[in-house]
């Protein structure tokens, strides 16, 4: 189970190394330009808090700055979500102290927390966005999988039986400039083991990204990080 599964005979299978990838945060090379990666849920957090956009990213830039100069340091341990968040109240409180006493905003720090509902739903979204758009690469690379077309169909359309679903996905490929030649690529009776591969690789990317946010990256860490985000589902069937 070390392989990557988009490799075995040009076909997915549906097992999941819950630690294919072992790289962790905590050896990035560069501390800003591996948490730009996740500025998306930073900033929802921040903009709820600061109340605006433009102090949510004027917060994010003293962030950035601090992490360009000083890295890590020795905050490099545990999970990159919880070092993130302690960053997202550090530069709020660090912007308030910027502005004019009489226009600072009333905030409550008290609200940023490690495991707020808030938090971790924008944290969640931004792991399974990385995942969609990995799946999307993937297919690029290799076409003949149609992962992302069958996966977003069907994720969108969950009632579809397999010749509406593969009506929709042909559609959708139309639009996207190709055809499927039936005889070769995909056809009504194929499109169900196409979706099961691609679930199964979206598993994996799921995992890979849960990886990488770690600091010790062990299985049961990868598993016991997925529960807490509420990602168990898109392992559902598939052998860990």
């Amino acid at each position: 189970m070390t392989d990557d599964p988009s490799q075995q005979n040009g076909k997915l299978n549906s097992s999941v190394n819950l630690v294919r990838s072992s790289h962790s945060w905590t050896e990035a090379d560069s501390a800003a330009g591996f948490v730009l990666r996740y500025l998306t849920p930073m900033r929802r957090q921040l903009t709820e808090i600061m109340g605006s956009t433009k102090e949510a990213d004027e917060s994010l830039k003293l962030l950035l700055s601090h992490l360009v100069t000083a890295g890590f340091g020795e905050h490099r341990r545990g999970r990159l979500r919880d070092f993130l968040v302690r960053g997202v109240r550090s530069c709020a409180k660090a912007r308030v102290a910027e502005i004019p006493e009489a226009e600072r905003p009333n905030l409550n720090l008290d609200e940023i927390k490690l495991d707020s509902k808030t938090w971790l739903q924008c944290w969640r979204d931004c792991l399974l966005e990385r995942a969609w758009r990995a799946l999307e690469r993937h297919q690029h690379t290799h076409p003949e999988t149609f992962a992302y077309t069958v996966l977003k169909s069907a994720t969108d359309n969950p009632k579809a039986l397999p010749d509406e679903l593969f009506r929709i996905v042909k559609k959708q490929l139309a639009k996207n400039g190709r055809a499927i030649d039936t005889s070769h690529d995909l056809d009504v009776m194929t499109v169900g083991t196409k979706l099961a591969e691609a679930r199964a690789l979206f598993a994996q990317l799921i995992a890979d990204e849960v990886v990488e946010t770690l600091e010790s990256p062990d299985p049961d860490a990868v598993k016991k990080e997925i529960n807490s985000l509420g990602l168990g589902r898109a392992f559902d069937g598939l052998g860990v």
